[in-house]
């Protein structure tokens, strides 16, 4: 596997929280205003160099928030996970990892106004997030992205562009959580049912009934949660941007 390092990060003085992570899934969602300086100026010295890095080449403000926030986001919880000191590095497909805390897996995901991060102990995760898809936008990027079966059970919905954005998010999620991203074809993974359930995915990935998904509609946007563990708990944990500000 070709591995490459993207950052290492060093806490001179790290803290523990109540939702110390020691087993299982843990899902963080922050509610993301409108662009601020003085928060991203706050949150930048927090970051690796790697990622103040990427952060200076942004130049739409917005874009620049979400992404120092989500990653402000991702080192709160490690933080709260009890994680001191970390490398990051990624595979050849371009999934992130800590180099040094191999069994701790993470995931992040970001669209305007919604932040969300997962962690894992010992079980691939991923998390989508994804704000309410127009019709426009539904009726053009269905019939490229989703399979016969799962388009006509969108069109047969009251308002198709919902289940749409709920389906994206869950591929999304479950192409996150394989490593492979948009390396694995989103027609080759398949959902039935309103809940919805996974009943397609390429055998390299293993038996469907491993993978776990959930999905919830928030206010805006459809959430999703995938990873490939015997039971999948969904209970996220709310935070505020000023809550990613280290003490």
């Amino acid at each position: 596997m070709m591995i490459q390092s993207i950052g290492a990060f060093v806490l001179e003085r790290p803290y523990l929280r109540s939702n110390t992570i020691k087993s299982g899934i843990s899902l963080f969602l922050c509610l993301v205003n409108a662009p601020g300086s003085s928060l991203v100026s706050a949150l930048l010295p927090g970051l690796t160099d790697q990622e103040r890095q990427r952060a200076a080449r942004f130049v739409c403000p917005e874009a620049l928030h979400l992404f120092v926030l989500s990653h402000a986001a991702l080192h709160w919880a490690l933080r709260g996970a009890g994680i001191c000191s970390y490398s990051f590095a990624c595979t050849a497909q371009g999934k992130p990892y800590l180099a040094d805390h191999p069994a701790l897996h993470f995931n992040l995901s970001h669209t305007k106004g919604l932040i969300a991060v997962a962690l894992s102990a010992g079980h691939p995760v991923g998390v989508d997030v994804e704000r309410l898809t127009t019709p426009q936008t539904y009726r053009e990027l269905a019939p490229r992205v989703m399979t016969p079966a799962e388009c006509t059970y969108m069109a047969a919905q009251q308002r198709p562009e919902d289940r749409f954005t709920q389906l994206w998010s869950a591929k999304e999620a479950l192409m996150k959580a394989t490593g492979l991203g948009f390396t694995l074809p989103p027609q080759d993974i398949e959902f039935a049912g309103p809940k919805p359930t996974l009943t397609r995915l390429p055998t390299t990935q293993g038996p469907v009934a491993t993978w776990q998904l959930r999905t919830q509609r928030l206010p805006g946007h459809w959430l999703a949660l995938a990873a490939q563990a015997p039971a999948l708990a969904f209970d996220p944990i709310h935070l505020s941007p000023q809550d990613l500000v280290a003490p």
